[in-house]
């Protein structure tokens, strides 16, 4: 992923306040600019043609369209006039102040333009002044050998089971904590820190109040002063998040709920995403923020699902993605995944974990970008260190996850050259679904025999996934009854165990029957 290295604190000022307009000089190179430029919400705009040009792009405008299409090396970057998403090599990216005509001059964003074709931008407020120094983007490189550096960035996703808490330690004994796990995982967390010598906390951030993310953090409150702690200011009437509440007040921490601030330490910045915002599912109060290291970037999200990935703006291209929710399908939207780019997925996930998480959805959307997954369930936990321009993977076991976890009686078959036979029309219904029991009941209502090899129900609540075994014949008129949760039976042919966790929704949850051509043939209810 190309980038051009982190923004100082002076120039996340100017592009993230609203400044009045003002004159500002431009130097690209040591060269004056001789430019007018404006400033809009923060964002300073420049002539279209100049600042193209002097960064070393040939320049085309579509007079109808009102478009411009600047090109340097292998780099295309296009922008229409008035439209607030611009495109780097064809990838969206969106921008907080669109490209305009401002007194008859073609304005466009000055640092979009400027990073976009690989150049580092300064400010310096004192002076007014834009130093813009230009230079060839060099992609990072993913090593499997540690990386040789002398104030690396490690982050830790450590292992807490159906929960999160992940650790990033710093150069100079700066760290930061996200979240702390279960509450039974505190003492694993404080454990955790206390291997790795932490001696204090300078930021705790505490992305939702589910006792799967802030659990475990009174006993971390309790353990390690802590400077400085960030929430989303919304709690809910929970015994633990009471808890939490009292302990971060019991602490005298700086707090501050998040509000699109950032947080400096040294040459590494971490920006938080959200504020503000008022939602209806707690998931999605979850504090999301990036952590930027200079040409390797971070992105974790909490249990943040689609709605709130859908307002996040900004720079949020990331190598290292912590996929949203546990890898639930409500989160990590095809949407995201393309604003993000990642080159690394870290799911947070226990074993057998009654929801299903991660779903076939997310994993298969994950492996259909090229990304690659970790997972805490199947690896242990992870470490991700960097210098800030490359990075490397350790993980506590399994160096290669599996795409997708089998099912405890059935897997997904693998692609055969010899074909499947399979009445596709043949008349298999879902005749109950008993939430309460948890038991499928599918009938074979036609008058062939049918291999249902292939065939797979889905939870539709839930995008959890059920595949027949190979091989698996339901005959004419005959009744199967697939069963999960506790005391689920597994007795075949009459009835087959999908697993010994729950997984249908007692307050609704539909179901649906799929042939191996990937067709409804029934649904529930």
């Amino acid at each position: 992923m190309r980038k051009s290295g982190i923004l100082l604190l002076s120039l996340a000022l100017i592009l993230c306040l609203s400044l009045p307009a003002m004159a500002a000089q431009v130097y690209v190179d040591g060269q004056e600019l001789d430019v007018s430029t404006a400033v809009e919400n923060g964002t300073t705009l420049v002539p279209l043609r100049a600042i193209f040009q002097s960064l070393g792009a040939s320049v085309d405008w579509d007079g109808n369209t009102q478009t411009v299409t600047a090109n340097k090396g292998q780099i295309t970057v296009k922008l229409q006039i008035g439209s607030d998403t611009a495109y780097k090599n064809g990838q969206v990216v969106p921008l907080r102040v669109p490209g305009k005509i401002i007194n008859g001059s073609t304005m466009v964003p000055l640092r979009f333009v400027s990073e976009s074709l690989g150049a580092k931008v300064d400010w310096d407020g004192a002076t007014q002044t834009i130093t813009i120094t230009s230079g060839t983007i060099s992609a990072p490189t993913q090593t499997d050998n540690q990386v040789p550096l002398s104030n690396p960035t490690k982050v830790h996703f450590i292992d807490v089971g159906q929960a999160d808490s992940i650790y990033i330690e710093l150069a100079e004994n700066q760290d930061i904590l996200i979240d702390g796990g279960n509450r039974s995982d505190g003492a694993t967390v404080v454990s955790y820190l206390k291997n790795n010598d932490v001696d204090d906390i300078e930021l705790l951030i505490a992305t939702h109040p589910h006792e799967d993310h802030i659990g475990g953090l009174p006993d971390v409150l309790d353990a390690y002063k802590v400077e400085k702690i960030v929430d989303s200011g919304y709690f809910t009437d929970s015994k633990i998040s009471s808890t939490y509440r009292s302990k971060t007040k019991a602490e005298g921490a700086v707090y501050n709920e998040d509000n699109h601030s950032t947080y400096i330490f040294g040459d590494v910045s971490l920006q938080v995403l959200t504020g503000a915002e008022t939602w209806e599912d707690t998931n999605d109060y979850s504090v999301v923020c990036r952590l930027d290291t200079g040409d390797i970037e971070f992105m974790f999200t909490g249990d943040a699902e689609a709605p709130v990935e859908a307002i996040l703006s900004g720079e949020l291209e990331a190598e290292i993605l912590k996929v949203g929710h546990h890898g639930s399908s409500s989160s990590t939207s095809q949407a995201f995944l393309n604003k993000v780019d990642p080159e690394v997925a870290v799911i947070s996930v226990g074993a057998d974990n009654r929801y299903g998480h991660p779903t076939p959805k997310t994993l298969q959307e994950l492996k259909d970008d090229g990304i690659k997954i970790y997972r805490t369930d199947l690896n242990g936990n992870v470490i991700v260190t960097t210098n800030g321009k490359t990075y490397s993977v350790r993980t506590q076991r399994n160096d290669t996850a599996p795409v997708v976890q089998p099912t405890e009686s059935g897997s997904k078959p693998e692609p055969s050259s010899a074909p499947i036979k399979t009445d596709t029309n043949a008349d298999i219904s879902i005749e109950n679904i008993s939430l309460d029991d948890e038991i499928v009941t599918i009938k074979n209502n036609s008058a062939s025999n049918v291999d249902l090899t292939g065939w797979y129900i889905v939870s539709e609540k839930g995008s959890q996934t059920y595949y027949f075994p190979n091989g698996y014949t339901l005959t004419s008129g005959s009744t199967v009854y697939i069963t999960s949760g506790r005391g689920a039976k597994d007795s075949a042919p009459k009835y087959l165990k999908w697993t010994g966790s729950y997984i249908w929704n007692n307050d609704g949850d539909p179901g649906a029957l799929y042939n191996a051509n990937g067709q409804v043939v029934s649904q529930w209810p």
